[in-house]
């Protein structure tokens, strides 16, 4: 039986963007959050950000992964 390794990479980097409280797909692929300095420092508003963020990068991978497992097995 095959097995699958999930990987999740999550990353605070300070920028000079604008902030933007909507995750966006970037040209890389790689969906984004620009949030305040003052959400940086909040426990509460950094765990909605990345679960906001995460949210639509969870979705477009699994999308992604059963799209190939269909093309490779036949379903049963």
């Amino acid at each position: 039986m095959t097995t699958y390794k999930i990987k999740v990479h999550v990353e605070f980097v300070e920028c000079d963007d604008t902030i933007n409280n909507q995750p966006t797909l970037n040209n890389d692929g790689i969906f984004s959050m620009t949030i305040s300095e003052q959400d940086t420092v909040s426990i509460d508003m950094c765990e909605k950000s990345v679960l906001q963020t995460a949210f639509p990068s969870i979705r477009d991978a699994v999308s992604k992964h059963l799209s190939e497992i269909s093309k490779k097995k036949p379903m049963k």
